[in-house]
């Protein structure tokens, strides 16, 4: 997840879940640079192909100078009109029942001299993060916006703080719906303030997949969506991912994920973390730093005596490998709207556009890990479909793991964005 710059982290201002004050601690590890490396294969995206129309835009990435050593930037647009965002679902009610949410865990970061006036941010973390991978992030871009923002990180269904409340089903609706609920806690603190009303969301991998399913659900709560390296498309494990050119990285996390789950801290007497490393390290996962970040999920606390407690999960592994097949796909309002896309080599499949009209026409930002196959030349027409006034800038030479491998590139680029 988020490579931790130690220099620039500090220690905000904080509040948990029923907004209650807590302290966000960093990550202390660099092993996020390397995480899932090995899932991805050098296929930078040739942007003059993606997209036929362009035009000049206020926004625009591709002015970017402050660049990380050997990487460049480029960006494919699409024209983004003024108009409010609509969709069939825009006037329509309820938006979800209290008792199918989970109240999600979170941490705040507030501007270092100023009072909030714009829209919060909202950062949502991928599959076996939590909101702690975007804290450094989070810290640093609180105090370069120009345009006063409070930045959330959420701890996602089935992950982080919500050991409270493990769930046996995670689909995007759900999950979108658990943020939604989280956006009206929020509003209601601030006492209904306009700014609040609304919330920019940014997400990596399935915490992007969740704020695509709520910007296309609730267009009117959306000021703004960044999705970092994911599409809105079903990744597949067998030969009809290796046709689209993605199947290779999904089927590393699902075999990861399945690999882990079958892991019984209890029966195995384990009490430490490197007991636990040493397990992973015989053949199920040899990789350290993909060992690492696994064990980030794994928590021993210690009692006011000092004592120390068994090991737990604060991961529901079980939960989440029963919804795999959800994760690796894509809803929004109980619809499935994953239908596959062209390949590359353009056979032609099953195409979203025949399947659903949602549409968010905010300002939508893409941004891409050049080195990455979690988007594709063919999921191009999907995202145009469901966000018909996107821009898609490719980081040139990192992977899945954008804002962790290239950190200062990723917030200039955000900054860009939430300033423009």
């Amino acid at each position: 997840m988020v490579a931790v710059n130690l220099a620039n982290h500090r220690r905000e201002s904080t509040r948990s879940s029923s907004l209650s004050p807590i302290y966000v601690y960093p990550v202390f590890s660099l092993i996020y640079i390397i995480v899932f490396r090995f899932l991805t294969a050098a296929s930078p995206l040739r942007t003059p192909s993606l997209l036929t129309h362009k035009t000049a835009l206020a926004f625009q990435p591709t002015s970017l100078t402050r660049l990380r050593s050997g990487a460049s930037v480029s960006a494919a647009t699409a024209s983004i009109p003024t108009q409010t965002p609509q969709s069939r679902l825009h006037n329509q009610s309820p938006h979800y029942k209290n008792e199918d949410i989970v109240h999600l865990h979170h941490s705040e970061f507030l501007p270092p001299s100023s009072t909030p006036t714009h829209p919060p941010v909202i950062l949502l973390h991928g599959l076996l993060g939590n909101k702690r991978n975007f804290a450094s992030l989070a810290s640093s871009l609180s105090s370069q916006l120009q345009n006063p923002r409070s930045i959330y990180t959420l701890d996602l269904r089935n992950h982080g703080e919500n050991t409270h409340d493990w769930r046996p089903t995670m689909s995007y609706t759900e999950m979108a719906r658990d943020v939604l609920a989280f956006m009206d806690k929020l509003a209601e603190r601030h006492g209904g303030a306009e700014h609040y009303s609304k919330a920019v969301l940014v997400g990596h991998s399935m915490g992007g997949k969740v704020a695509q399913s709520l910007a296309l659900m609730h267009p009117e709560r959306v000021a703004g969506l960044v999705v970092l390296d994911i599409a809105p498309v079903r990744y597949y494990s067998d030969e009809r991912g290796g046709k689209a050119g993605d199947g290779t990285a999904w089927k590393v996390v699902e075999e990861i994920v399945r690999s882990v789950a079958q892991l019984d801290l209890q029966a195995g007497g384990y009490k430490t973390k490197r007991d636990v490393d040493a397990v992973l390290r015989e053949g199920m996962l040899e990789d350290p730093a993909l060992r690492a970040f696994v064990l980030t999920n794994l928590e021993q606390s210690r009692s006011e005596s000092g004592d120390i407690a068994p090991l737990r999960w604060k991961i529901h592994w079980d939960g989440i490998v029963d919804e795999l097949e959800r994760i690796a796909g894509f809803d929004a309002n109980g619809e499935t709207l994953d239908g596959m896309q062209s390949t590359d080599n353009g056979v032609s499949l099953e195409s979203s556009e025949q399947i659903s009209p949602y549409k968010y026409e905010g300002d939508v930002f893409f941004i891409h890990g050049g080195a990455s196959r979690f988007v594709r030349h063919s999921h191009i027409s999907t995202i145009a479909n469901f966000f018909p006034n996107h821009m898609l800038t490719t980081i040139r030479g990192v992977g899945h793991w954008v804002h962790a491998e290239a950190p200062d590139d990723t917030i200039a680029l955000l900054k860009q964005y939430l300033d423009r």
